[in-house]
């Protein structure tokens, strides 16, 4: 079976998950990173084939850029996997949500996860995951996937509430420190274009979500959460937070 994964990545955790679990259903993948591609032309994903879908956890909901950009794709009564990625707090109504959108896009969710990886914004809480317990989650939750695919499988009940949560947010953004070179890689990988690239050591509070592809990706590490602001928040998120998450996988029925 022909396998299409699409998946909002800022950070690279997401895609990790992604990539794993569809490396264990199939050898032929097609992959689409939609982190920042806005591209706006349909995709249509065959009946026969089956659609891996991650997107990271942003307050509780899915990003609403992951939203706007995961419409493009069309399916058949297409099975599908919907995967949120989140760091170690909770995900509350994002499983639903992506259900939902993929529902309404024309796919047919036969098994759903929320699995643990780095806090994007607090990296001391799931620090190092995904880890090896966890991929060893992630393999048998694709076997399980592939189990089903081979007969007939019914409805999934997942967790959440429709309406979904109204997101919420700490008034903190990344900037850059000293060691900032300016070397504009943090421009060019925005997904919002949330950085100048003529002045890069800043951001436009308008546009950033916070997402942290900045933080990931500067070559000299430099640009981070700082302030008072953020190390008030992260000494209470740490210790809320600290405590190992297991992940927690929801299949169809299999009627």
């Amino acid at each position: 079976m022909k396998v299409t994964t699409i998946y909002f990545s800022a950070t690279y955790t997401t895609k990790r998950v992604v990539e794993a679990i569809a490396e264990n259903l199939s050898n032929e993948v097609a992959r689409y990173d939609i982190t920042n591609d806005s591209a706006t032309d349909l995709v249509e994903i065959a009946a026969d084939e089956l659609l891996v879908v991650g997107v990271p956890v942003y307050a509780g909901r899915v990003p609403a850029m992951a939203v706007e950009r995961l419409r493009r794709f069309r399916g058949n009564n297409t099975p599908a996997v919907a995967v949120a990625v989140y760091g170690n707090r909770h995900y509350d109504d994002a499983v639903l949500e992506l259900h939902d959108i993929v529902s309404e896009c024309g796919f047919r969710t036969v098994a759903a996860g929320a699995f643990i990886a780095q806090h994007s914004i607090f990296p001391k809480v799931g620090a190092s995951r995904p880890d090896a317990e966890d991929f060893a989650d992630i393999k048998a939750f694709a076997k399980r996937v592939s189990e089903l695919l081979t007969g007939n499988f019914g409805e999934i009940s997942l967790p959440g509430n429709r309406p979904y949560k109204v997101p919420g947010g700490i008034p903190i953004w990344p900037t850059a420190s000293r060691r900032c070179t300016a070397c504009g890689l943090c421009a060019r990988l925005c997904p919002t274009g949330a950085i100048d690239p003529a002045s890069p050591k800043g951001v436009d509070k308008t546009r950033c979500i916070k997402c942290g592809r900045c933080v990931a990706v500067c070559p000299t590490k430099s640009r981070r959460f700082y302030g008072i602001k953020y190390s008030l928040a992260a000494a209470r998120f740490n210790s809320t937070f600290t405590t190992r998450r297991a992940n927690e996988v929801w299949y169809a029925d299999g009627k």
